[in-house]
Parts: structure tokens; sequence; C-alpha cells
């Protein structure tokens, strides 16, 4: 339970710098840098709710929302930094919106936080 806490006070960590970059103007490198850091989080992250949405009746409204949801995360996580300054501070502070999203409803610390299974309706 260590290894979790840990990850999920580095991932806490990596958001709040995140946060901060909006409030003064980083360098592409260390935007680089930090984006990387959210990337590996989301990584880690997403299998577990990929697991969460597996678990739900694939056709109900809250399975689509979530896959919908995981979809679009997998697919920012992997876009590689923007070239421009504005645009890179943009997409760091959607990975960190994104990873702080993983983190509130699936962080394996509070497994209770993600969305209840739906069930199939007989």
């Amino acid at each position: 339970m260590g290894r979790q806490t840990d990850a999920t006070s580095a991932a806490r960590s990596a958001i709040d710098r995140a946060r901060g970059v909006g409030y003064r103007a980083g360098t592409h490198e260390e935007l680089d840098l930090l984006a990387t850091d959210l990337r590996a989080y989301v990584t880690e992250m997403l299998p577990v709710a990929q697991a969460q949405a597996e678990r739900m009746w694939h056709g109900s409204r809250e399975w689509y929302v979530l896959n919908s949801r995981l979809h679009s995360i997998s697919t920012e996580a992997e876009q590689p930094l923007a070239t421009g300054t504005l645009a890179a501070h943009v997409q760091v502070r959607l990975l960190a919106l994104d990873c702080e999203w993983l983190l509130t409803h699936f962080a394996t610390t509070h497994p209770t936080h993600g969305p209840a299974p739906s069930r199939r309706p007989r």
C-alpha cells in the first residue's frame, strides 16, 4: 500500500506543478517533462479504470459515458506536446485534469471512488 500512496502523492505533485505553470512562463522543455510525468500516471491508472468499465453492463449509459471519457483520455495522452507555447500550456493543463479525474475516480488507494458498476436489467 505504501507504493500506491507514493504513486498517488507523486501524481498529485505533478498535477500541482501543472497548475503552477499556468501562473508563470514555463519553457517548452519544462512543459515536456511535466507532460511526460502526467502521461506516465495516466498510463498507470487507465487499466484500473478500463477494468471498472469492463465490469459494467455494456449497453448502459454509464458504460458509454465512461468508455468515451477513457478513450478520450487515452487518445490525448498519446499526443506529442504541441510546439506552440500557449498550446503546450493548455495541453499540460488538460493532461493534469485528466490525471486528477482518474485519481479521483479510480485511485487504487480509494477503490470506492469509482462509479458503481451498472447491472444489466433482467
